[in-house]
């Protein structure tokens, strides 16, 4: 229980000293995960800034005010923005660097989840979750490299899913747009680890929110049993943990999806005989 105790607070000291004075940007943040990253890093910190971006400003504000009585000298401003207008999102990162000057870390949380056959899924559908999943984060993301390069000083977090690395029936979207974010993040990890900038990938499995019931989906599909999932305030402090190590990468998910990222890495005919037996 001491050793316990001893890395908690050492999470909490490396917490408050890497976010200190820090602009932090979050998207999807006006409930579920994005809220508890939120509420956590305002216990743990003294942040510079928040920004708090989502489509509904009334629980963006609802948010704000949480953070606010945790943190009552916090400077914390709501940007609404819908991620699946890429149109938009250019603006919507100068109009977060205009709100303190820069923003210092980017957390792509944001996301809409999708179930539903491949074959009975429309390509507008295709191409929502992957505009909304992967392309929004990529067009933030681009929009702040230029400062941060300049800075030599930066980092983006991008929040995935251990689905980022295995595919399972009734995925095909959702799946793709997280392969296709762990990739790119994996490469642009490369580009720009010279000039200062830390890039983290964040693949979870289930967390416990309404994310599920609130995607979209294909017909006959079900939501996703939340049970199974962790609860996000307990995981939000993990995360922030490894985001202040700059971590490259964090895989919170149970032992049944680490065996199945293990099994599709060593022994795929195992991993897809496995996969054609599973249900929808």
């Amino acid at each position: 229980m001491g050793m316990l105790s001893g890395a908690l607070q050492q999470d909490m000291a490396v917490m408050e000293d890497y976010f200190l004075d820090k602009v932090v940007w979050v998207t999807g943040a006006s409930g579920g995960f994005g809220e508890a990253l939120c509420v956590a890093l305002c216990q743990a910190a003294k942040p510079g800034g928040l920004i708090l971006s989502a489509r509904r400003r009334d629980e963006l504000e609802r948010v704000r005010s949480r953070c606010l009585e945790l943190s009552p000298n916090l400077n914390a401003e709501v940007l609404p923005l819908d991620l699946a207008d890429l149109a938009r999102l250019g603006l919507a990162a100068e109009t977060a660097k205009g709100l303190f000057g820069r923003v210092d870390v980017l957390v792509n949380n944001g996301g809409v989840g999708f179930r539903g056959l491949g074959q009975e899924t429309s390509i507008e559908v295709d191409q929502l979750v992957m505009n909304v999943d992967f392309f929004s984060g990529v067009v933030l993301t681009k929009a702040l490299l230029p400062d941060w390069i300049l800075r030599q000083s930066g980092h983006v977090v991008q929040i995935s899913s251990v689905q980022g690395f295995f595919g399972l029936p009734g995925r095909t979207a959702y799946s793709a747009a997280k392969h296709a974010a762990v990739g790119f993040y994996d490469s642009l990890r490369a580009e720009v680890a010279d000039n200062g900038i830390a890039v983290t990938t964040v693949c979870p499995g289930y967390i416990a929110t309404q994310h599920g019931r609130n995607a979209a989906r294909g017909g006959g599909a079900q939501a996703d049993d939340i049970s199974k999932g962790v609860l996000p305030h307990v995981l939000a402090p993990k995360v922030l943990a490894a985001i202040a190590r700059r971590k490259p990468e964090l895989v919170p998910a149970a032992w049944d999806a680490r065996i199945a990222r293990l099994l599709r890495t060593l022994y795929p005919s195992l991993f897809f005989s496995i996969m054609r037996r599973s249900k929808l």
